[in-house]
């Protein structure tokens, strides 16, 4: 069977369900979608639809579905799993799709045409890093990067490896409406701040720490967050108060891209908004805590990067196991003075 596509094959691209890996695959998706273009067939984006927003008017012709929806898989020659999970290679099974790619992981690979296995580590201590690994792993590389790969056993050159995204006129409109009514005019500059972060998380910077880092800046700070980070907003604009935050209702994916491309610098955590953010071209300020850097290492050269060391880290741990002084040490050990200097 071969694991090149085919004249007038209909695609499925099952894409990544976080934001940051969404923008990731963008170059891989683009090229993916201009070779189907070529062949003369066509390319369906199934995931979650709310993130694909963020693409706004790119990807013209492509159908958008839904991937929970069974029907959304149906009627495809081809499916490309841009995830690394079990269900993906079992629906794409049910669906009765002919040829299935992706990732040998989660004992998926009887379910697929044809798989690789992504490279692995010893294991041993990376240099700057801090935790030692238990036994062999699967290196940490930049998500894009594996992507990339991935459309290359399809017969797929990408040509642009650089996640690439604009803003629609519509979300233009609206970002400059919105920030009119906080007095900023369409031409004005201001440092756009993620300062968002789920309950608890501990790939959040607490938002204590960010109002002491942006009391010090003195330029116009506009600040965003996701559904359900509100909070830490209203914590920081209580303490600085010229900062003006989108909350009610936050931006969306498509009016966060023009936020970016209007912002000439842009500080965040490192999560989605990162992504968006260098895919539009900004200058970033990242703080890292508990991720490992190595998985978003390539594209950088317009990303300054703030991270502390630790002996625990990088755990990847939604929540931190530790407490006392050693609770979210990765994140308060990074100086909220070096976050307000930082340019």
């Amino acid at each position: 069977m071969s694991t090149r596509l085919e004249r007038g094959e209909r695609v499925l691209a099952r894409v990544p369900d976080w934001l940051g890996d969404l923008v990731m695959a963008e170059p891989a998706l683009r090229a993916l979608h201009e070779r189907t273009r070529e062949l003369g067939g066509t390319l369906t984006l199934v995931g979650k639809p709310h993130l694909m927003t963020v693409f706004g008017d790119a990807f013209g012709g492509c159908e958008r579905r839904d991937a929970r929806e069974t029907s959304a898989w149906r009627g495809h020659d081809v499916a490309v799993l841009f995830t690394n999970s079990f269900r993906s290679a079992w629906t794409a099974k049910l669906a009765g799709i002919p040829r299935s790619f992706g990732w040998e992981r989660d004992f998926r690979a009887l379910l697929l045409s044809e798989s690789w296995t992504p490279a692995f580590e010893r294991g041993g201590t990376p240099v700057r890093l801090g935790i030692r690994g238990r036994g062999s792993r699967y290196l940490p590389r930049p998500f894009g990067s594996t992507c990339v790969e991935l459309v290359h056993w399809l017969g797929v050159a990408v040509h642009d490896p650089r996640p690439r995204l604009a803003a629609t006129n519509a979300a233009r409109e609206s970002v400059n409406a919105r920030l009119a009514s906080a007095g900023i005019a369409p031409q004005e500059r201001f440092t756009l701040v993620n300062a968002g972060g789920r309950p608890g998380s501990a790939k959040s910077y607490p938002a204590e720490l960010w109002a002491r880092a942006l009391e010090l800046r003195d330029e116009r700070l506009v600040l965003v967050c996701g559904p359900g980070e509100e909070d830490a907003l209203r914590e920081i604009v209580k303490a600085v108060p010229r900062a003006f935050a989108l909350v009610e209702p936050v931006a969306s994916l498509p009016e966060l891209v023009a936020l970016c491309e209007r912002a000439p610098l842009v500080l965040t955590a490192d999560s989605g908004p990162r992504h968006v953010a260098a895919a539009v071209g900004a200058r970033l300020v990242v703080i890292c805590g508990p991720t490992d850097p190595r998985h978003t290492a390539d594209h950088t050269s317009s990303t300054r990067i703030l991270r502390t060391p630790v002996p625990c880290g990088p755990c990847h741990k939604e929540r931190c196991p530790l407490s006392g002084p050693d609770e979210l040490a990765c994140m308060r050990r990074i100086d909220p003075q070096e976050v307000g200097s930082a340019k």
